[in-house]
């Protein structure tokens, strides 16, 4: 059985290619494709991760009841405010 391949040829005129690229200089070369391989299933992982926090999040906010405080108006019978102040410089 032939073992599958992959050529990776990275576009240096794209930021995220250069970037990537330049990861994959600072490692040795006899352990560039285990780099390759741990950084493909981490990326996977984390998106995995996301996805399940995503779901737990959305879970818990519709389970949640969130109340606003809206303010109540005064009473019809309330003392006014500048009535008061006038009664308490007397």
């Amino acid at each position: 059985m032939k073992r599958p391949q992959y050529v990776f040829r990275p576009n240096l005129n794209e930021p995220q290619h250069r970037r990537a690229w330049a990861l994959l200089q600072q490692v040795l070369p006899a352990k560039r494709k285990e780099f390759l391989v741990q950084s493909i299933l981490a990326a996977e992982q984390t998106n995995r991760l996301e996805k399940s926090i995503r779901k737990v999040v959305r879970a818990e906010l519709q389970a949640a009841s969130i109340a606003t405080a809206v303010p109540s108006p005064p009473p019809d019978d309330a003392i006014p405010d500048p009535a008061l102040n006038f009664l308490s410089t007397l």
